[in-house]
């Protein structure tokens, strides 16, 4: 009995020790079943995941504990989650799980003919089991390379959910299968009609769809881009509404200025960038004589001087290649901005034709009728020529001053008198002429008294003396603000006969 009891702590940690080790490998076990079950898939069939789904809902898979951030199942409940998670590599996978009958498995291999892996559904017990099977299993380095993809392209998704236009991927029955935080903003309403735009686009018409605000009534322009990647497509729509109202402005701005040129009697030709005739009036058309058909076409720069010389409506040159190398020069002159003449054509017209440069690089020539502009030129230069011969033939010496007192205008008898120069006469201020004529004429009280009424007071009155001989002075105010001052030879009164 002694024996017995002194034994009984022995046993009792005996007793306890095989309890702990049933316990520890009772929780043991399935770590234990997990893993040879992992070695024998591995070793046998490839790497394998499963998954169940009962009523199209998945209810267990073997991928990993969920919840963890790199969850590659996060947000698949249902058959059509895993569907579109499997469908870039696995397109054939039908819409809805087929029926169930007992023994049947469907095998769906991967697009890419050197891609082993395959996925089978199976119909079990009150559900179906989805199965990934990939054989391949990677190298080391392989290993390495598929994690740098995965970080390559972790950052091209993080890019594209915080670019700044709206993206949304689309898989192959149109529904969207991921999207952007900036395509999130668009309502249900706007991106319906987003959708059937860029799955019609002869039905829209445009690449460019316009959204209206119920609540404000303003309107957004989106510019959809649909492109293709495998069996899945991107879908872009960029917001061009500052685009769309910058255009729409520049055309009314463009219509303006049409409406605003087609009143002016002036040519206008302007050459965009390509020197190629971008806009033009009908008074271009009315001057030159250029068939509207070849301005409409757009020629270029020297195809539409060359026109213009043929139908004379050029200064004719000596030769071709002096007139093209005066084109080009003349070309060259109007983009720096300054080219400016005179063209006296064969007809008798005179055209004043001027180059102006634009900050695009575009030139606009201006074509003007100047031709009854240089007629009353030259007929006024005639006349004044005509009157100043009149003038140098008169004995008198005849000056006008001008509303300052200034020499404007003098006779030939003048000039002599009173050494005036022809290039420097204008310059001759009213002291200066006093001067000289005290000098000549000798009278002071007389000369002070035309100073004091600035050439513009009436006056006349006798002056010089024996040496210089009499004259008589004379100032004749004139209509705007002009003054005639005439110095003529004393005349003796004739006696009457006796």
């Amino acid at each position: 009995m002694q024996g017995i009891v002194q034994g009984m702590p022995v046993a009792v940690m005996l007793s306890g020790l095989t309890a702990g080790l049933v316990m520890w490998a009772v929780a043991r076990w399935p770590m234990w079943r997990r893993r040879r079950s992992g070695t024998k898939r591995r070793s046998g069939r490839g790497a394998t995941n499963f998954f169940l789904f009962r009523d199209g809902v998945l209810i267990d898979h073997d991928t990993g504990p969920s919840g963890r951030p790199d969850d590659p199942l996060t947000g698949v409940t249902e058959w059509p989650d895993l569907r579109r998670w499997l469908d870039p590599r696995f397109p054939g996978l039908p819409t809805e799980l087929p029926p169930i009958s007992a023994g049947r498995i469907t095998t769906y291999p991967s697009q890419d003919r050197n891609d082993p892996a395959v996925v089978t559904i199976a119909a079990i017990r009150q559900g179906h089991r989805i199965t990934l099977i990939d054989p391949a299993l990677p190298s080391p380095a392989d290993w390495h390379d598929a994690l740098t993809r995965l970080a390559a392209k972790r950052l091209l998704r993080k890019a594209a959910e915080t670019a700044p236009i709206a993206i949304c991927t689309l898989d192959r029955d149109g529904n969207i299968a991921w999207r952007n935080a900036v395509f999130q903003e668009f309502s249900d309403a706007d991106e319906a009609r987003l959708l059937h735009a860029a799955s019609h686009p002869d039905e829209a018409g445009a690449d460019t769809v316009t959204l209206t605000d119920p609540g404000t009534g303003q309107s957004r322009h989106i510019n959809l881009t649909l492109t293709g990647a495998g069996n899945q497509r991107i879908l872009y729509a960029a917001d061009v509404t500052d685009l769309v109202n910058t255009d729409a402005m520049r055309s009314s701005f463009i219509q303006t200025l049409t409406k605003t040129f087609a009143d002016l009697a002036t040519g206008l030709a302007v050459f965009d960038r390509g020197q190629r005739l971008a806009l033009f009036n009908p008074a271009l058309v009315d001057l030159t004589g250029l068939p509207i058909e070849f301005l409409s076409a757009r020629p270029g720069l020297l195809d539409f001087f060359d026109r213009l010389r043929d139908r004379q409506v050029l200064p004719e040159p000596k030769n071709y290649a002096s007139w093209r190398a005066q084109i080009n020069e003349m070309i060259e002159t109007a983009a720096g901005g300054h080219y400016a003449e005179a063209w006296s054509l064969t007809c008798g017209l005179t055209y004043r034709v001027t180059g102006r440069p634009h900050p695009d690089g575009a030139i606009a020539f201006l074509f003007e009728d100047i031709t009854d502009e240089i007629s009353l030129t030259r007929r006024t230069r005639s006349q004044l020529e005509i009157r100043q011969a009149v003038l140098d033939r008169l004995d008198d010496a005849i000056a006008v001053l001008g509303s300052d007192g200034t020499l404007i205008l003098c006779n030939q008898p003048f000039r002599d008198r009173f050494a005036v120069v022809d290039d420097t006469f204008k310059e001759i201020t009213l002291e200066e002429l006093v001067q000289k004529g005290r000098k000549l004429y000798p009278n002071d009280a007389l000369w002070a008294e035309l100073l004091a009424g600035s050439g513009h007071t009436s006056l006349s009155g006798h002056a010089g003396d024996a040496a210089t001989g009499q004259v008589e002075l004379e100032l004749a105010p004139l209509t705007g603000g002009f003054a005639m001052l005439s110095v003529s030879p004393m005349r003796i009164p004739e006696l009457p006969p006796a």
